[in-house]
């Protein structure tokens, strides 16, 4: 009889341990991965399909579309500009510090748009790689761009020249106001699963401690 009672207790122990790893391992809903990211990322009800208007330029002017970068991979993308004086550079030191706190990094590819192709085709990749070097720098021209951006939700535009170009000659302030205008954009990240849909979005602060949370959560859960 006590032979049986320690099997049955036994069987019980293993039934209750097995339970609790199922509970405590099993993917989170969407409802509770919303909660658990929040407010970090912000998930879409549903990723909204986008692929059929990712369609870039790499520096040589070549058509690439992401997903010949993306390698089936997730995402992170982020809309900037080469001579962005403060902010681009910020936001993309605390990605390249994102991915480096990230268990599921090589499940992520970053993405660097530039919103100021005049300027920035050519040197793109370079720009993006300095902050780390699995990154990769894209654009496209201004029709795309602005089609590519309206799908997304993101914006850009050009600002007035800065006033200093205007103390030149005639003929100098034409080129000087050329290379001195700034550029409004997005500062958001946006998250793409592997199929190229629109997961998430990253929104201000970008702490990277965070993000790295974050992303790594969503990453295991929807797999």
């Amino acid at each position: 009889m006590r032979e049986k009672i320690i099997l049955l207790a036994t069987i019980a122990a293993i039934a209750l341990l097995a339970f609790v790893a199922f509970f405590l391992t099993s993917p989170k809903s969407i409802d509770e991965l919303k909660r658990s990211v929040a407010p970090t990322a912000s998930l879409y009800p549903e990723a909204k399909a986008v692929s059929d208007v990712l369609n870039f330029v790499d520096d040589s002017s070549n058509a690439v579309h992401l997903s010949e970068v993306s390698d089936s991979k997730w995402v992170l993308m982020y809309f900037g500009y080469a001579s962005c004086p403060d902010v681009c550079p910020m936001d993309l030191g605390k990605i390249s510090q994102t991915l480096h706190k990230m268990k599921q990094k090589n499940d992520l590819q970053v993405v660097f748009v530039s919103v100021d192709p005049d300027r920035d085709i050519g040197k793109m990749n370079a720009f993006a790689k300095g902050f780390n070097g699995g990154f990769v720098g894209l654009s496209a021209f201004e029709d795309e761009l602005r089609t590519i951006s309206k799908k997304l939700g993101v914006y850009h535009q050009v600002v007035a020249a800065q006033e200093k170009a205007k103390s030149h000659s005639h003929d100098e302030h034409s080129s000087a106001e050329h290379k001195h205008y700034e550029v409004d954009h997005t500062t958001s990240y946006l998250l793409l699963n592997p199929q190229l849909a629109l997961t998430a979005i990253l929104s201000s602060p970008h702490e990277p401690a965070a993000m790295a949370k974050a992303l790594d959560e969503i990453i295991t859960t929807l797999r």
